[in-house]
């Protein structure tokens, strides 16, 4: 396997099934060395008989009309983005052309059919030669400057084409859903045009003919995700209050709009509600607004993450609490997309750390794989053995890791011990191009969840807050300890790597200990002041650490991985995206010249046109050398 067979790879991003459950509409994206391309695809689950329905563009986000007899996509091209609509019967296409403005997310269509929900962003023009920045919150990770641009939720009449502006004094908008009425849209917004910027995304309600908006819950809320219940007289949402976690665990919740109280529904299950793998696929998006789907006024069905997997549970929203029940899982990653009770159809996708996600497709009890978008390519490349492992940190903590090799292959191996981000999320059972690159050339890849790894409950992601890198270390170290034990890994061959908060640990790690030979940080924070200063999420830094850098300056020092840089002597390379504005890449730049000043052996890797999620999200070329950069590190150093 080299670093391009990434571009061999076709990624299933989200699907919808048709009213009557006869139907998948779903969005497929395929790289070339170029460019990524989105295409919509409809699936007949009868026949099997599949077509690509959408044109010379790119297609995204396969929305149904109540009805069923169309269905809506997002499509852009050479002309612009605009919405498309495709009669089922006849594939018969209508454009409805939207100039000026991107589309932001799926759009949602009202129960007549007569109305489509979008969301339209209007960018900061680059073309200006002199920019006056005014707001806080000027810059966005994966968007760019956002100072002087706007979005706005909007209302597309579909006979006239027309569009009309319904909100437009918030600044982020997303996950629309009519009520049953048609009356109402609930949604999550923010005053800040960058997503991430704030604590929480608020839960809104408009009222589609006064125009009218409404905040239903106070303040204090951490809200991942929101739907009606029927007759619209209340929500369920995913969701904290008041946590005092940085990005809070999350439970299952009713709100009765009637009185305004809010219930948990899943306190009692070991689990914790959402979709927090780390992975390196494009499809990080499609996670953030799937995942629950209210069956009736009774129950729900919802994503429930048991550390490293992911599954699907029917979540009772009344009554006894013991009444939920598992519907799918085992150790894989399944991710809800649709489901009709009416049916009784659950179309979800589900992955593996051998395989990218495709659709499957539950039919009462019945589960049937419906795609196999990637077992031709999987068929030609080596065969992966994966082996579990229970462990314990220093302080008796009891953790899970696991171990990928070469089905081949026989250890003790050279190493390299792969730190997730977050550190909320979690490493687990979801396909990673990576894992099995490294595998195939030879070596073995572990991987752990430390304290702070979202499915482990509130207390152990508590336990990280405030010193990253001194409360994680013990539990990198021992996951390493336990894999030599048991005879996987070479104690002599060692390597650290990871991203993002990964990234930030790896940084620490080789600041405290000398045991591993090579050391890859990607997408990394080195310096907490600086990142407070430069990142686009600021209040991230503060929230974690207690203050901001002028309150607590000792704190910021100490906890920074470049205040450690002057003893590092492993070979370390830094990987970093141009256009990453979560993590900015002044902070690779700064250790790098640290590392130098150490006389420590050092290199860094800038991808061009990349932002944080660059080795998943970003151009096919990024992650193509994002991988070269990997394998060429460790082939020289370890």
């Amino acid at each position: 396997m080299d670093a391009e067979d990434v571009l061999r790879l076709q990624f299933i991003r989200d699907g919808r099934l048709s009213p009557d459950g006869q139907w998948v509409a779903y969005e497929m994206t395929r790289a070339s060395a170029c460019a990524d391309r989105f295409e919509v695809y409809l699936l007949d689950l009868e026949s099997g008989a599949q077509q690509c329905i959408s044109g010379q563009g790119d297609g995204r986000y396969p929305r149904w009309s109540p009805d069923g007899r169309w269905l809506v996509h997002v499509e852009s091209g050479e002309e612009g983005v605009g919405l498309v609509l495709t009669d089922v019967g006849t594939r018969q296409r209508r454009e409805i052309p939207l100039t000026d403005a991107a589309v932001q997310g799926p759009p949602a269509c009202s129960p007549s059919g007569q109305q489509i929900a979008v969301v339209l962003a209007t960018l900061h023009q680059e073309s200006s030669p002199v920019r006056r920045i005014t707001s806080r919150d000027f810059r966005a990770d994966g968007i760019g400057l956002v100072d002087g641009g706007s979005q706005r939720l909007c209302l597309i009449d579909v006979t006239q084409g027309t569009v009309a502006t319904l909100v437009d004094e918030l600044g982020f908008y997303t996950q629309m859903e009519w009520d049953d009425a048609g009356r109402r849209i609930l949604f999550l917004g923010t005053r800040s045009p960058i997503p991430g910027a704030g604590y929480s995304p608020t839960l809104y309600i408009v009222d589609v003919s006064r125009h009218s908006l409404r905040q239903p819950l106070s303040d204090g809320w951490f809200i991942g995700q929101a739907r009606w219940l029927p007759n619209g007289m209340g929500i369920a949402f995913i969701g904290a209050y008041r946590s005092t976690v940085t990005i809070p665990t999350t439970d299952l919740w009713v709100l009765d709009l009637n009185d305004g109280t809010a219930s948990c529904r899943s306190n009692e299950h070991p689990g914790r509600v959402g979709f927090r793998l780390h992975h390196d696929m494009p499809i990080w998006d499609v996670g953030s607004f799937n995942g629950l789907i209210v069956r009736d006024a009774e129950s729900a069905w919802v994503n429930i993450q048991y550390g490293g997997q992911a599954e699907i549970w029917r979540v009772s929203l009344s009554g006894e609490l013991r009444s939920s029940e598992r519907i799918v899982g085992g150790e894989r990653a399944c991710l809800l997309l649709d489901a009709h009770a009416g049916t009784d159809r659950m179309l979800f996708l589900a992955t593996d750390m051998r395989c990218p996600p495709d659709l499957h497709l539950l039919e009462s009890t019945t589960e049937r794989r419906i795609t196999r978008a990637n077992d031709d390519v999987l068929a030609t490349w080596p065969r992966l053995r994966l082996q579990s492992l229970q462990f314990r940190s220093e302080d008796g903590t009891d953790l899970e890791g696991w171990f990928i090799a070469r089905e081949d292959s026989r250890g003790p191996l050279p190493t390299v011990s792969f730190i997730h981000g977050g550190p909320f999320m979690a490493a687990g059972h979801a396909f990673r191009f990576d894992f099995h690159l490294l595998a195939a050339r030879g070596f073995g890849v572990l991987f752990a969840n430390f304290r702070g790894s979202f499915g482990y409950g509130e207390s152990f992601a508590r336990a990280i807050m405030g010193d990253w890198g001194a409360r994680g270390f013990p539990d990198h170290m021992a996951a390493v300890e336990r894999a030599i034990e048991l005879g996987l890994a070479d104690r002599d061959r060692l390597a650290v790597w990871g991203a993002s908060h990964g990234g930030f640990a790896t940084a620490w790690v080789v600041g405290h200990t000398h045991r591993f030979r090579a050391a890859v940080a990607e997408a990394s924070i080195t310096d907490l002041t600086t990142a407070y200063y430069l990142s686009d999420a600021p209040d991230f830094f503060s929230r974690d650490l207690g203050g901001r850098p002028h309150e607590i300056p000792d704190v910021y020092r100490s906890r920074s991985p470049i205040t450690y840089a002057h003893r590092v002597t492993t070979p370390t390379l830094l990987i970093h995206g141009e256009k990453d504005f979560r993590c900015p890449i002044s902070q690779a730049e700064q250790f790098y010249r640290a590392l130098l000043d150490a006389g420590c052996t050092t290199e860094m890797v800038r991808l061009r046109d990349a932002d944080h999620m660059g080795d998943s999200m970003g151009p096919p070329a990024a992650r193509v050398g994002q991988n070269a950069a990997l394998i060429d590190w460790f082939e020289r150093f370890l």
